[in-house]
């Protein structure tokens, strides 16, 4: 029997992609390789990675048939779309993957969330232009009563193994999400992308409190925390105190496991343990690939994947100390890598079979 729903609760976002072998500069115009149109949002993909990763297929780049492996835990996606062709299409497209889309809204008057994707062909790298529409529909009325099961009987519906947010539906609704689960039981994965731009305030401390797992950049680690983190390249050296200091800062408001990811270097990873007394951590590099092709759903895939782990493995009894934390990081690592090397969002996403547990 399946495991109790993941819930994502995000964004719906139609990808247009330019695929290009550099950036024109200033008043240039360049002439591109290609262009494409996909389903993708940090809610979306997200949701399609724990989804497609929770099952097997018989082929890497079509969905599972009746005769695959059943799916180990049920995804289901809570959003909004705008009454368009883009709308429909996103619907179907996570339909399609496993994902229950019961709760996607569709919003008369108002357009599907579009993101402008371009791809440098040498170095796979991606710069994103959001037009969020629908997504700011999803305020915290718009959330369902049964949510949390807030009054409900236990056998009418399981509560959430885990609710999955990120930012780029409105911050009020991220911020009642992380009170109505801490609330009822529920564990959160917040995934702090995009960060607040320059200028905006961070999230309020009360959303670290008591939250379970954090997974962000460096770039994101800086803009939240306040703290002097100068960028560094994919060839900087690893520095265990400078990234043990960042996930430190989040431990103190709160937070239960940090995973700070570090690009083409790899992921630390830092485990309170349910206390702030003992931390248990570690780095792990990069998995090495043959060919970089796009990263756009990367970090994407890297959250689900890691979700999904996470709530198979809280199950297994033997599992102590930082062992599930560790081996969802490692598996996460695994499945990113899987993504990186095919072109576009949801369809770079890897199934089960593809990355193993």
């Amino acid at each position: 029997m399946p495991t109790p729903p993941i819930t994502i609760i995000g964004s719906l976002n139609t990808d247009l992609i330019t695929r290009t072998p550099r950036l024109p500069h200033p008043g240039e115009t360049l002439t591109a390789t290609s262009f494409s149109t996909g389903c993708g949002g940090k809610g979306c993909n997200p949701a399609v990675a724990c989804a497609r990763l929770s099952r097997s297929s018989s082929s890497s780049s079509s969905p599972p048939s009746s005769g695959d492996t059943p799916s180990l835990i049920t995804t289901r996606m809570l959003g909004a779309v705008g009454d368009d062709e883009f709308g429909s299409t996103l619907i179907e497209g996570l339909q399609r993957n496993g994902v229950d889309a019961s709760d996607v809204s569709v919003v008369k008057g108002q357009r599907t969330g579009v993101a402008v994707i371009v791809v440098e062909e040498d170095t796979g790298e991606n710069r994103i232009l959001l037009t969020p529409g629908a997504n700011f529909s999803v305020t915290p009325g718009s959330l369902p009563e049964t949510l949390f099961l807030e009054g409900k009987k236990e056998e009418e519906k399981k509560k959430p193994a885990l609710v999955i947010l990120q930012l780029e539906i409105p911050l009020e609704t991220v911020v009642h999400v992380c009170k109505r689960a801490r609330a009822n039981g529920v564990p959160v994965l917040l995934n702090p992308a995009p960060a607040p731009a320059e200028g905006k305030k961070g999230l309020p401390v009360d959303v670290f409190m008591g939250l379970e797992h954090l997974i962000l950049n460096e770039t994101e680690a800086g803009m939240l925390s306040g703290l002097d983190l100068p960028p560094l390249s994919p060839s900087s050296p690893y520095d265990k105190d400078r990234l043990a200091e960042i996930c430190h800062h989040f431990h103190r408001l709160g937070v239960m496991n940090v995973i700070l990811t570090l690009g083409a270097r790899g992921v630390y990873w830092s485990s309170s343990g349910g206390g702030s007394s003992k931390l248990d951590n570690g780095f792990i590099p990069a998995t090495t690939v043959p060919n970089v092709v796009d990263t756009t759903a990367a970090g994407d895939t890297f959250v689900g994947a890691y979700a999904v782990a996470v709530v198979l493995l809280s199950g297994e009894e033997e599992e102590e100390g930082d062992g599930s934390v560790r081996r969802a990081v490692e598996w996460a690592n695994r499945a990113a890598g899987k993504c990186v090397m095919k072109e576009g969002a949801m369809e770079a996403i890897p199934w089960r079979g593809e990355v193993g547990l």
